[in-house]
């Protein structure tokens, strides 16, 4: 693994920011080698969504703004392969924004999610998790990857209102998972994340890297309860030159079957991050909890997530974020289709004022689908966003609706 210093030039930086989506492509192209290919059941679903929206603030400014309206255009592709013991799924897409109306640039947005298991022995199974997205940090209308809650360790959406900023964010996560006996198992992970910015200077945006490592050990007490022990080991690496930090955390947690459709987990625990400063090191310690819950049947699928825990950012350290998410599908009737996305968080330093980091955000947006045509949906959607900065009286609130058509094989 390379390792960037903090004398790195600009042109070493340009030359690792694009060689980024390459190694990854090389990651996944990889695995997909190595793989049985030829003995595996593909299923692939292309899809087409066209739309227009409107948005009264989509760079949450808190002064003087106007109304914006514009197009979006999106490809997608999802894919599903299988054999007797491996899996793999992906969603990738590409979507184009046209702005008719104010001073926003058109953006292109591209983004993959890869998910691959394999079962190597009775009892161990090797798997390999991938995201890579070429974003916007100021608005967002049909790029969602994956219907859920989402990537929890992402807090940097409304970091940055500059409509000229583009991120590069990609995610490499090897995991490996072996029984112990049959009520007892161990999981392996390791976690890359590297995020890079292009046209920010003067932004407050700063690259960065983080290495996560984490070891589970779980137990299952009875068909329906389940007790684990999680450690974790992070290092964030931003090219500020200063602000490196080293977090070390310890949960224990139980996970619960309600029923055959529902099922949650409860994890806390103790974390303490050692941030380096020019003045010396500066330690915190605080409290980590994690709270899931998961419903499906034939009518819903229900997504919540509550959480406080370090995570990285690009605003050139390292953060103290708690967070709700909640995702909820509801079908109406065999042609329409509800769905409630929902997140708020707070950022907030780890010690100090945080200055131009302590924030709040959120973020909600019910859609409804209806089935037009065999493969046509007609989609409406209302966004509502809000922002508060801790150093700003004033808070940026945006109001969007998006109608469109989505077709999908």
């Amino acid at each position: 693994m390379r390792i960037i210093m903090r004398s790195e030039t600009a042109r070493a930086r340009a030359r690792r920011r694009s060689n980024g989506p390459r190694r990854l492509a090389a990651w996944i192209a990889g695995w997909c080698l190595c793989s049985p290919v030829s003995a595996a059941q593909w299923e692939l679903h292309p899809s087409l969504d066209v739309g227009a929206f409107s948005d009264d603030n989509i760079q949450l400014s808190t002064g003087p703004h106007q109304s914006t309206s514009g197009y979006v255009g999106a490809v997608r592709l999802d894919g599903k392969g299988t054999t007797e013991t491996s899996k793999t799924t992906f969603n990738g897409f590409v979507a184009h924004t046209g702005y008719s109306k104010g001073d926003v640039p058109d953006k292109t947005e591209e983004g993959l999610l890869l998910n691959a298991q394999k079962q190597t022995s009775e009892r161990g199974t090797l798997g390999l998790d991938g995201e890579y997205r070429h974003d916007a940090l100021f608005q967002t209308v049909t790029t969602s990857l994956q219907r859920g809650t989402g990537n929890i360790r992402d807090t940097d959406i409304g970091l940055s209102t500059n409509a000229l900023v583009r991120r590069n964010y990609r995610v490499l996560q090897p995991w490996w998972n072996w029984l112990l006996t049959e009520a007892s198992s161990m999981r392996l992970a390791y976690r890359l994340t590297d995020s890079t910015f292009g046209n920010d200077a003067g932004t407050g945006l700063f690259d960065y890297r983080e290495h996560l490592l984490t070891a589970t050990y779980a137990h299952q007490l009875n068909p329906r309860d389940e007790f684990n022990l999680t450690a974790n080991v992070a290092r964030y690496r931003p090219e500020t030159g200063d602000n490196d930090a080293n977090t070390e955390q310890l949960l224990a947690g139980v996970g619960r079957a309600f029923s055959e459709t529902l099922r949650g987990s409860f994890a806390i625990g103790a974390g303490r991050t050692t941030v380096d400063l020019p003045t010396g090191d500066q330690r915190s310690s605080g409290l980590v909890t994690t709270a899931s819950l998961r419903q499906t049947s034939e009518l819903s699928t229900l997504e919540g997530v509550l959480s406080r825990d370090v995570t990285p950012s690009g605003a050139g350290q390292a953060l103290r974020t708690d967070q709700l998410r909640i995702w909820w599908s509801r079908k109406l009737s065999s042609e329409t289709e509800f769905i409630l996305e929902t997140q708020l968080f707070r950022n907030r330093a780890l010690e100090g004022s945080g200055t131009g980091v302590n924030r709040r955000y959120y973020d909600l947006s019910p859609q409804l689908r209806w089935q037009w045509l065999e493969n046509i949906y007609i989609v409406g959607s209302y966004h509502y966003r809000k922002q508060k900065y801790d150093a700003d009286p004033k808070s940026a609130d945006s109001n969007a609706v998006f109608l469109g058509l989505s077709y999908g094989l």
